[in-house]
């Protein structure tokens, strides 16, 4: 037993038998623990201690100070000295060290080292210090991870130097001022981050004229922070704005604003994303100059004048056109150009606009025939160049007919549209492919060619789809799904964004799945469009985004975020399989007072032990949560009613012999618990209010006893007490 310097020892067959009887409990939560003789140097472990590092205690013996010393890294070994030095020269009330150790297997592994002194001599000097040991590997690999992430997105944030991104507190004061930001507004970071509000971007009387709309005369103007978060309090806020740069140059700008909120929900601050858009208003205002000089030159012209879309319909047509071919304008505007070009004409019109489109001619010329309105042939002499943005896209066709003009035949523009299309898709990472229904390539691109035939591969056109890929899912990777039913227009049986995986050979990428349905003139689907995205680096950063959001830190269970993921799963397989699953709550008893008696550390001690012992007394497939506070579910899959009241019998005796040792003291709880059987058209509310009744009945029993719901048993009034020993046991 441990006292302080001065205070009589206890008998040492007592001694003995509190430490025989502390093992024992620390050896049921599987913690490693250690005794320490500080002036013998004799050293005593538990066999989980042993374990932790790959050992036995009679691989490791003799176990002594050096034993700890020759496993722990170099790098960790000073500062772990320092803390036990600080200890036990009485400058700190514990010894607690984060260290790794290597591992008999040889790779490291990081432990959580806590212990104190229990024990002085007559002269107040330490004679025996105690502590446990557990491996923390996981959860440090999970803070390094998340470092990780956090890095990454400041990098992908600096990166973006075409985007200027302002993020401020609550009260406004900037604490991150991007590259793209710097650029924008000419400020450097040092001038801005900590001092700056962001209002001071704006132009002063452009922002005064904003404001005055949402106030009455003689009433004092908000900020201009406090009215652009206001807008943005409940979401993404766009509008554009004058911003003002360092150097007074004025530049117009589309701000959206967005509120940052913590894990928790609360408010922590807001930001904004700025794209200069002034080079896209001049550019605008250039091309309306320009448009409204080409009206009246084509207005006026005595040559019929067209502008044509790439996908062949008219866009507009002046008098003369309209003269020529005997149609009004509204009559043109719903006609395409392939009605009216003569058939025989038609193939040597689209070879020449194959040239124009692939950029081999500026514009071509051809006499062709075409069909008037009474029937008539009309000939004429077409000239045709392309308008293309500044990037090199094609935007529409420029026509000039003499006598006459036409378009192209519906089924040629298709032709020259897919080819367009093929060359844009061959461009992009994505696998895009092209089938009947089928399943059979009708067209695939470069990406799709490569990944499923291999580079250098002839095409994949006439190949079957089942013949070159298989897709799985996370949940049962070696079951192929059946393609039949992807190709089904009136199949919605398979979710194609959630776990699917493209096996190709031996490997499985994570992938997501889309699908576009293929109609022909009738209106009738005769085939699909696939578009395959590797996600593996997403479905990663999701994975790691949901264990740190649903875990619970303090005991490592699942917290109430992860645990109704969990229950959701639960229930659709009871509704898929049929299979029996049954949810235990758990509300311990007589835990407010270890709160209020020995504080909050105290209780997460009693919480961290509980938790152990709920996570080791159930299997590995069924799920441990903390809900919050001192209450805790387990969903036990494919668990009748009679077998899960078992295992909460077993819970509950275990809770019973917990003593958990704190201070000078022992600490222990009880529990009363409620289980219900989980029924495949349940929500998961439905499913936690009936386990959570159950509980409460357990509770109205006089706690630390187990209620199940009995077959057929409706809601649980709290209000009704009526007899309840039927489905209950002590």
């Amino acid at each position: 037993m441990s006292r302080e310097p001065g205070s009589v020892p206890a008998p040492t067959d007592d001694l003995s038998d509190q430490l025989r009887r502390m093992e024992k409990i620390i050896d049921g939560i599987a913690v490693g623990t250690w005794e320490w003789n500080i002036q013998t140097g004799q050293m005593r472990v538990n066999e989980r201690w042993a374990g932790i590092v790959g050992y036995t205690r009679e691989e490791l013996a003799p176990i002594t100070p050096e034993t700890f010393f020759r496993l722990v890294h170099p790098d960790d070994l000073e500062s772990s000295n320092a803390m036990l030095k600080e200890h036990l020269e009485g400058r700190s009330l514990r010894f607690d060290s984060l260290c790794r150790m290597r591992h008999k297997d040889g790779h490291w592994i990081w432990v959580q080292d806590r212990g104190r002194i229990y024990e002085w001599d007559a002269q107040g000097r330490p004679v025996w210090m105690a502590g446990a040991h557990a491996d923390v590997t996981d959860l440090q690999t999970a803070r390094q991870d998340a470092a990780n992430m956090r890095q990454r997105l400041q990098a992908v944030v600096d990166a973006s130097d075409e985007v200027a991104v302002i993020a401020t507190d609550i009260d406004g004061v900037v604490n991150l001022f991007n590259t793209g930001a710097q650029k924008l507004l000419g400020y450097s970071a040092d001038e801005v981050i900590g001092r700056v509000n962001p209002g001071l971007f704006h132009d002063a009387e452009e922002m005064r004229a904003y404001l005055q709309q949402d106030v009455g005369d003689g009433v004092p103007l908000p900020s201009i922070f406090q009215a652009l978060t206001a807008r943005a309090a409940r979401g993404t806020w766009s509008h554009q704005w004058t911003f003002v740069r360092k150097d007074g140059e004025r530049r117009q700008v589309r701000v959206s604003i967005s509120p940052l909120d913590c894990a928790s929900g609360s408010r922590i601050g807001y930001v904004g994303m700025a794209v200069d858009i002034t080079p896209l208003l001049a550019i605008r205002e250039q091309a309306y100059v320009a448009a409204e000089k080409f009206a009246g030159a084509f207005s006026s012209a005595a040559l019929g004048m067209a502008l044509v879309s790439l996908e062949g319909r008219w866009l507009d047509v002046n008098d003369a056109l309209c003269g020529i071919l005997g149609y009004t304008r509204a009559e043109l505007l719903q006609i395409d150009f392939q009605t009216l070009t003569h058939p025989e004409d038609l193939h040597a019109d689209l070879t020449l606009v194959g040239d124009l489109l692939a950029g081999r001619r500026d514009h071509y010329h051809m006499d062709k025939r075409y069909l008037g309105k009474a029937g008539n042939i009309v000939w004429g002499r077409l000239s045709v160049s392309l308008v293309r943005a500044g990037n090199g896209e094609p935007l529409h066709f420029v026509s000039q007919i003499q006598d006459v003009t036409a378009q192209r035949q519906s089924g040629q523009q298709l032709r020259e549209s897919e080819q367009r299309t093929r060359i844009t898709l061959d461009a992009v990472a994505d696998m895009v492919v092209t089938l009947d229904l089928h399943g059979t390539v009708q067209y695939a691109n470069a990406a799709a060619s490569r990944a499923l035939a291999g580079a250098g591969a002839d095409g994949l056109t006439g190949s079957r789809l089942a013949e070159l890929m298989e897709l799985t899912t996370e949940y049962a990777p070696r079951s192929p799904l059946d393609l039949s039913v992807l190709l089904d227009p009136d199949s919605n049986a398979v979710d194609l964004h959630s776990d699917l995986l493209l096996a190709v050979g031996a490997q499985r990428v994570p992938v997501d799945l889309t699908r576009a349905w293929l109609r022909g003139e009738d209106g009738v689907i005769s085939g699909a469009v696939w578009v395959i995205r590797d996600v593996t680096q997403q479905r990663a950063r999701q994975r790691e985004a949901r264990h740190l959001a649903e875990v619970d830190p303090l005991t490592e269970l699942s917290n109430r975020r992860g645990f109704e993921a969990h229950l959701q799963q639960a229930i659709t397989r009871v509704a898929r399989t049929g299979q029996q699953a049954s949810l235990m709550y758990i509300d311990l008893d007589h835990f407010k007072p270890v709160n209020d008696t020995h504080g909050h550390l105290a209780g997460d001690a009693v919480l961290w032990a509980v938790a152990s012992l709920l996570r080791h007394g159930v299997r590995d497939s069924d799920i441990v949560a903390r809900l919050g506070g001192d209450e805790f579910a387990v969903i036990l899959a494919g668990c009748s009613l009679k077998r899960a009241r078992r295992i909460a019998s077993d819970l509950l005796d275990a809770l019973r012999a917990l003593s958990i040792p704190w201070d000078q003291q022992r600490l222990a709880v009880g529990a009363s618990i409620g289980i219900a059987a989980l029924g495949g058209a349940m929500s998961v509310d439905d499913a936690v209010a009936a386990a959570d009744a159950q509980c409460y009945r357990a509770k109205a029993a006089g706690r630390d006893n187990v209620q199940v719901e009995a077959p057929g048993e409706g809601p649980f009034d709290p209000l009704d007490s009526g007899d309840t020993s039927e489905a209950g046991e002590g």
